[in-house]
């Protein structure tokens, strides 16, 4: 194989450009199948320039088995089926109608979909649909911050942490920012429990349990220590809060849209049609 390829390699590296047209009934063939010919011309563009010979050789090696054990299969595969078994144009000419109905659609809803959705209407799908949205997991509202266990002023941030009021949170957030630290501070976002359980070594057996009864903890591993104050939380198959949900509404909502306008556009062109007499039932 190598000493068949070598030559053929050559050829298609340096001349990088189409072979003539005469060339197919003069050039190399590279593999045979029942009748069929894979000739050198065929694989003119699957070497890239500056690819190592012996790469090269791999891929059209790689190559040449693929496309015999394609003719292999599509032999023995057309041998066994029946004519109404090889008989594609149905299936064809459904996938063609297909193609060119959702290509048309996709024009209609380009041009003539709203997708602003005002959040008085999140709010209202909301509300209509509260048994929907129950909670699978738990969820938490919290502030954390993650120090070095070995770090300097720890007593500081400390006093900060338990202050509370909003000189201190001021001077809080400015302490974490000028060391570095990895924290997240007076954030309204809700975000699941085990998501939190990740960051911060928390045991917990009944996570329910301990969240009725913990509001500020310290955990610590052997680099870290972490503080940590439940802001807020719910339970698991409780509802979930509307601002976990606004960008999911909000596509619910643009996708019923969309389905109504397609569903629109289609009962217009049937009854156009109707009108004009551009079809019949028999």
């Amino acid at each position: 194989m190598l000493k068949h390829l070598l030559p053929i390699l050559a050829v298609l590296l340096l001349s990088g450009c189409d072979l003539l047209p005469w060339a197919k009934s003069n050039e190399d063939v590279l593999a045979k199948a029942h009748g069929k010919y894979l000739y050198a011309s065929e694989i003119q563009g699957l070497i890239k320039p500056g690819t190592p010979p012996q790469d090269s050789i791999t891929i059209v090696s790689n190559y040449i088995n693929s496309w015999v054990r394609q003719q292999l299969l599509l032999y023995q595969a057309e041998k066994n089926l029946t004519q109404g078994q090889k008989n594609f144009e149905k299936h064809l000419e459904d996938y063609r109608n297909s193609l060119i109905i959702y290509e048309y659609e996709s024009n209609v809803v380009r041009q003539k979909l709203d997708t602003v959705v005002s959040m008085v209407e999140v709010t209202q799908y909301y509300d209509k649909n509260r048994a929907n949205f129950e909670l699978k997991e738990n969820i938490v509202k919290v502030n954390y911050v993650q120090i070095e266990n070995d770090a300097k002023e720890l007593a500081k941030l400390r006093r900060l942490w338990q202050a509370g009021d909003e000189l201190s949170r001021a001077e809080l957030e400015r302490y974490c920012i000028q060391n570095g630290l990895n924290y997240s501070l007076f954030n309204d976002s809700w975000i699941y429990f085990n998501i939190l359980l990740t960051d911060v070594p928390i045991v917990t057996y009944n996570q329910e349990n301990f969240l009725q009864y913990n509001r500020n903890i310290e955990a610590s591993d052997s680099l870290y220590l972490y503080l940590v104050e439940f802001r807020d939380f719910k339970i698991k198959e409780s509802i979930t809060p509307l601002s976990m949900l606004e960008d999911h509404i909000r596509k619910i909502i643009v996708n019923r849209r969309k389905l109504e306008l397609l569903q629109s556009l289609q009962n217009e062109i049937f009854e156009s049609a109707m009108m004009n007499n551009y079809f019949e039932i028999y």
